[in-house]
């Protein structure tokens, strides 16, 4: 199993990792995703990943960037997102941002002549998207987190300080549900049939709406979630303040769903704080967009980049159980 993490060293772009073996691909920082005129945020943070049928998108401040199949980056799309972008989910044609400093979710057309929007959740207005410079404190309820599913879309709130929430719109994106008392500093979205799967990073859980509660060890600043059929991933990295965050190592945690034991837990050394994580190789019910690939097949400059597993990544004993 393939995931892919998001990390905030100022060297890379994130990890490919093999959840099996723990190897890793590192993808790097080019020069052209560095903005020094960013303020409040580091200059290059790459955040949320999603993808079509052969292109995948990374957030980073203003940037949307896209990869090829092999990670190779191919260009930047003609837009400019608001700074700190978190998640994205890619969904008929459209790659939609949510906006925590705009207090909403930004969509974007890739490959058709069609301007971006901006979804206001809390209000359900449709407006046309007019790039502008945002502040820290336009920040509102914290939205950081998108999943388009069976025809629904779910919008999470972290809401700084306050109960978190999630929202559910029907197809049109008029609101069908609001979810309250789901945790503290929630991040994440995740459908398996009828139940919902977040994560409440302030109290260290994997909650869900059938009442099912995972902790999560070690009890550290969790962001990044992937759900398959047998698995949960998380990711959750150091305590750092905001600033210090390019700085620490991180952790991917591989939990089985059914008797709740740890498969494997790797540490990643340096990578910073991780941003986002997905499953690249099996169908995540946090993303509900098909497979982007079963293999890579790492280009030259990439292939410079190939770390060890004992280099970077130690491994958990397996079957821990908690």
């Amino acid at each position: 199993m393939l995931a892919f993490v998001t990390i905030c060293d100022m060297v890379r772009v994130g990890i490919v990792i093999d959840l099996e073996t723990g190897s890793c691909i590192d993808v790097p920082i080019r020069s052209e995703f560095i903005d020094r005129s960013i303020t409040g945020r580091p200059p290059c943070r790459p955040f949320g990943i999603s993808w079509s049928d052969d292109e995948l998108f990374v957030a980073n401040n203003k940037q949307l960037l896209v990869f090829g199949r092999d990670f190779a980056y191919r260009r930047t799309e003609p837009i400019a997102l608001p700074v700190n972008t978190h998640q994205l989910a890619f969904h008929n044609g459209v790659v939609w941002a949510a906006s925590p400093w705009t207090n909403s979710l930004i969509g974007h057309a890739i490959a058709a002549d069609v301007a971006p929007v901006e979804f206001k959740p809390l209000s359900q207005e449709m407006l046309p998207y007019v790039a502008r410079d945002t502040l820290e404190s336009d920040d509102v309820y914290h939205i950081n987190s998108l999943l388009w599913a069976d025809h629904e879309l779910f919008v999470v709130a972290h809401n700084l300080g306050k109960p978190s929430f999630i929202l559910g719109f029907d197809p049109g994106m008029r609101l069908k549900q609001m979810r309250y008392e789901i945790g503290a500093a929630v991040h994440g979205v995740a459908l398996v049939d009828d139940e919902l799967f977040w994560l409440s990073t302030k109290t260290h859980e994997v909650r869900s709406s059938m009442g099912y509660v995972f902790p999560i060890r070690p009890e550290a600043f969790s962001r990044g979630l992937a759900v398959t059929k047998d698995y949960l991933i998380v990711a959750t990295s150091e305590f750092k303040t905001r600033n210090d965050r390019v700085n620490g190592d991180s952790w991917v945690t591989v939990i089985e769903r059914w008797n709740k034991r740890i498969a494997a837990q790797y540490r990643l050394s340096g990578t910073g704080s991780i941003n986002d994580l997905r499953v690249l190789d099996e169908y995540d019910y946090a993303h509900h967009v098909a497979p982007f690939c079963e293999t890579i097949t790492v280009p030259r400059d990439l292939a410079l980049q190939h770390t060890a597993a004992d280099h970077r990544i130690a491994r958990a004993p397996g079957q821990q159980s908690w």
